[in-house]
């Protein structure tokens, strides 16, 4: 390690400053700038404990020299001094971003490999893999891995490690994921709008899907039952009202009432066959009652009944 000399009295006695500042020149131009391996932060890290120390050899120089004409030799120590101390600060700098972004690097590259790996499946898992392990766990787990590593073998060491063991468990969610989201059938999907809660839960799926479609089909039922009986109704009810008016028609044309006379000539004749109109009128009742009546008197009168609706 070169050192710098400064003795005086009240005048210079004797300095290699002319030499040490080459000297300095030459050093500072072998510093490490190239950040690649552990052997390279390594040198680098102690060519910032060898600048301290320099450093402060001069600072220490300085200090022991007796006071004399000497300014101009202390302002050239002092100026490099200063150099070794900001080439020491901007390398401490350095080293430290260096690391940090070699840190980056490396769990960046590790997240793309697993991210490659959860994209590998169908977009309904993804899907449900971002809700079970999210990509921010992923990355907090990454930059955990890279703590307390004190070189660059050790911290990719852990983080393969941590990348892999990821990878795994991604690998057995996906195929858990998959094995339920296969137990919802595609023909009863709209029973199943929470299938990726349903999916990613731990409930007994086969036993929701059972109880959702055998409701699904109950209901089925129901409404066929209904919609039939409905149908069955309408169809009478048709039917009545065809009736009715065939009825109706049929007794539209009624027999002319009995002149006068000939209701008198009947009291005197009791015997004597003639021709009758009796008239019922059946108040506050439905016409499919009224159609029956009319139904059982047109079976002992035949055509002779008419079924009116009263005016």
């Amino acid at each position: 390690m070169f050192e710098l000399i400064l003795s005086t009295e009240s005048k210079v006695l004797s300095t290699n400053i002319v030499d040490f500042e080459k000297q300095a020149e030459q050093y500072l131009a072998t510093l490490t700038n190239t950040f690649e391996t552990d052997d390279d932060f390594a040198k680098a890290k102690e060519e910032v404990k060898a600048l301290k120390e320099i450093e402060t050899k001069i600072r220490t120089a300085i200090k022991q020299t007796q006071n004399g004409d000497i300014a101009n030799l202390i302002a050239t120590a002092e100026q490099i001094a200063d150099r070794f101390k900001d080439e020491r600060l901007s390398r401490e700098k350095l080293v430290k971003n260096k690391e940090a972004e070699i840190k980056e690097n490396i769990v960046m590259a590790a997240f793309e490999e697993v991210q490659s790996v959860r994209s590998g499946f169908e977009s309904s898992v993804s899907l449900a893999l971002e809700k079970i392990i999210p990509k921010s766990v992923i990355t907090k787990r990454l930059e955990d891995a890279t703590k307390r590593r004190s070189t660059l073998n050790t911290l990719t060491s852990a983080v393969n490690a941590e990348t892999q063991a990821v990878k795994a468990e991604i690998a057995e969610e996906a195929a858990r994921l998959s094995g339920r989201l296969k137990l919802i059938p595609a023909s009863y999907d709209y029973l199943f709008k929470d299938w990726l809660e349903l999916i990613t839960g731990t409930e007994d799926l086969t036993l929701i899907v059972q109880q959702r479609i055998e409701a699904e089909q109950q209901r089925e039922t129901e409404l066929k039952a209904k919609a039939e009986q409905e149908a069955k109704a309408k169809a009478e009810a048709e039917k009545v009202q065809a009736e009715a008016k065939a009825v109706a028609e049929e007794m539209n044309q009624q027999t002319a009432p009995l002149p006068q006379s000939a209701v008198e000539n009947s009291s005197e004749n009791t015997t004597a066959l003639s021709d009758f109109i009796i008239s019922i009128r059946l108040n506050n009742t439905t016409q499919a009652n009224a159609v029956s009546i009319a139904r059982e008197l047109k079976t002992r009168f035949g055509d002779a009944v008419r079924l009116n609706q009263a005016k």
